[in-house]
């Protein structure tokens, strides 16, 4: 981070992140693209997740409401710069994660968002197979009901100005806060997808609670992203059935 006016603002949402935040930070101090401010939101932490983002040179805002979205339009209105880059505290970004999100905005002016793909965490898994299921439900799957490319919260990017013309639904429990902002984007530009733009997934939640983990990757997430689908294109209400749309 060099002084002066940074670039781009990075947005980091944290609650109780002192052990995935260390590398995380350590990440962006491996960035080619110098230019930018580091935003830690810490959602009312009870660990050491402010102090260590402080040691790490971040700014950190407090956001007494709980919850992602919360978290993350704090970050957003702190931020100073018109380019936003988020990512998650468990998340690791590439060392040109930067530099390729500022090239991509220089390179294409209309575009209002941008999001990547992700790499696998596991040596015998194979990038391509994270590759695969991240083009195909951000993607492929998104140009098809949506009509343009999902957003993908540990991976994405989009601009200041966008964003404050926009109110997306403010509770995380009902949509997937990262679709769901795609879909309110999309409505004033293009949301480009990046396959060179790279994070890390983070395996946490099936290393810490291996059914819970699972219950949430192979059920609840699909539910939310079908029914996030569905609060924006009312006509697919049907993919998600009477109950999950109450």
């Amino acid at each position: 981070m060099k002084n002066g006016k940074p670039l781009i603002s990075v947005v980091i949402p944290a609650y109780n992140e002192e052990k995935h935040l260390p590398l995380c930070l350590s990440a962006f101090k491996k960035q080619t693209f110098k230019n930018f401010e580091l935003i830690v939101v810490d959602n009312n932490s009870t660990d050491k997740t402010a102090e260590i983002a402080r040691s790490f040179g971040a700014k950190v805002v407090r956001e007494k409401t709980k919850g992602i979205i919360p978290a993350r339009e704090k970050g957003y209105r702190e931020a100073q710069c018109e380019i936003i880059a988020r990512t998650d505290a468990d998340t690791i970004v590439s060392s040109n994660w930067l530099e390729t999100i500022y090239e991509t905005f220089t390179e294409k002016p209309r575009a209002v968002a941008l999001m990547g793909t992700l790499h696998s965490p596991y040596r015998l898994i194979p990038h391509k197979v994270f590759r695969g299921i991240t083009f195909f439900c951000f993607v492929a799957l998104g140009k098809i009901v949506a009509g343009h490319v999902l957003l993908l919260g540990p991976n994405m990017a989009l601009k200041k100005s966008a964003w404050a013309k926009i109110k997306p639904h403010y509770d995380d429990k009902l949509v997937h806060e990262d679709i769901d902002l795609a879909f309110h984007l999309a409505q004033l530009g293009e949301i480009i997808y990046v396959p060179h733009l790279t994070v890390t997934f983070s395996p946490r939640r099936i290393h810490e609670n291996f059914l819970r983990g699972l219950y949430q990757y192979a059920g609840e997430y699909p539910l939310r992203y079908l029914r996030t689908i569905a609060i924006h294109k009312p006509k697919l209400k049907h993919l998600v059935g009477k109950k999950f749309n109450q």
